[in-house]
């Protein structure tokens, strides 16, 4: 009887943590959906998007040239990641590497 109740309660464990990282990842795209939809209607136009793609684009192109080069490309992309390894450090999830 005890050989099968450990690997019962952690099947069942395993099981219901998974709607919760489903959850969780919903609850990210409805932030971006939140963040994006700038009026409110559910949706996402085109020129929405768009806004949105065009303002990630004007951090990353930190001299205000008009240009993103390889370098800032490079720190944008290791600002992301360090905003990444925070957001799960917080979690208490192993931080990415």
């Amino acid at each position: 009887m005890k050989s099968i109740l450990l690997p019962a309660l952690s099947a069942f464990v395993i099981t219901a943590a998974i709607p919760a990282v489903a959850m969780a990842d919903m609850h990210k795209g409805n932030h971006y959906m939140e963040k994006v939809d700038t009026n409110k209607d559910g949706k996402i136009s085109k020129a929405e998007s768009q806004a949105a793609h065009d303002a990630r684009f004007e951090k990353m192109d930190t001299d205000g040239d008009g240009f993103v080069t390889k370098e800032e490309g490079e720190a944008a992309k290791a600002k992301m990641k360090e905003k990444w390894k925070e957001m799960k450090d917080k979690k208490g999830e192993m931080p990415v590497e």
